[in-house]
Order: C-alpha cells, then structure tokens, then sequence
C-alpha cells in the first residue's frame, strides 16, 4: 500500500499563487535588461552623420567614405554598442586603418548583445566560432583605439562590429 499526502485545494491554490508569482517576478527581471537600448538605420555615412550617429561614442569614425546600409545599436547605460554596415570592397583601406592588422582567434571572444536587436546574426551572438564564422568568409580584428571588434569580409564588403566583452576576473 502507498503512501499518499492529503493536500487542500487551499494549499494546493496557494503554491499555484506562489509558483506564478515567481515567475512573474522572473519575466519581469529578465526584460528590464537592455531596456535603455537604442537602434537606429542609415541608408549613408553622410545621413548617419547628419544625424548626429559619428562621434561621441555611437559609431566608430573614418569609416569608408561609401559606406552603407548602416545598423548601429548603443546602450545607454553601459555604452555598449553593436553595429553594422557594408563598403565598397575598393574602400576597404579606409577600414583597415581603424583596425589591427592581425586577426584575432575567435574562439575566445563574445558578443553579448540583446536579443531584440533581431537584426544582428546569429552567427555573431555569444561565444564565437572560429570554424563557423571563418566559413562565412569573416575574419575578427580589434579597433586600434577604443574596446570594438570587427568582423569583416573584404570580398562582399560587410563588416560587423561590437564592444568588446570585459573579462571576469578569476
């Protein structure tokens, strides 16, 4: 013979209430991240910089003179920002003036970004492939003076970039 516990539906009720409650709170913790997110597009470099987005801290400067097709998102709270855009692969030195020359492995870098920011690839979001993005035709170079990451193709002139993931310390 088994033995069985006897449960009110008052009790049973309650924890329901409290099991809802939880997560409830939960949701509503997990969405207020990346609530201060902003996103803005650019069909040009010349209207990202009418729009004030060059500079002070929203997208990188000296970016190939026909850049296009711009995406750029920027935390305000952390200044985290992501973006991306293609060139002209012809305009491509303007780029490589702005980055290391050496590529960086990817396998030990990151890219947190939020996950409504649905126009950014998959292929880019948490920790990173090497095999699988090389494939892609994109190779990692970190920006000569300030905490980015780029990912480009030279072939297809399409480049990505992002704030790079601090480091815990150990």
């Amino acid at each position: 013979m088994g033995v069985g516990v006897a449960v009110s539906m008052e009790q049973a009720g309650r924890c329901v209430r409290v099991l809802a409650c939880s997560l409830a709170f939960t949701a509503a913790a997990a969405g207020c991240r990346n609530v201060d997110v902003v996103t803005a597009s650019y069909a040009t470099l010349d209207e990202a910089r009418l729009a004030g987005a060059l500079g002070g801290g929203r997208m990188p400067e000296g970016l190939p003179p026909g850049t296009r097709e711009i995406r750029e998102a920027r935390d305000l709270d952390t200044n985290r920002r992501w973006g991306l855009f293609a060139f002209p692969p012809d305009q491509g030195n303007a780029l490589r003036q702005l980055i290391d020359a050496e590529a960086l492995a990817l396998d030990d870098q990151e890219c947190d970004i939020p996950a409504r920011i649905e126009w950014w690839p998959v292929l880019l979001r948490g920790a990173l492939n090497t095999d699988s993005i090389r494939a892609t035709g994109l190779h990692l170079y970190p920006h000569r003076s300030s905490d980015l990451l780029f990912a480009v193709n030279w072939e297809q002139g399409r480049a990505y970039y992002w704030t790079k993931k601090a480091r815990s310390p150990k």
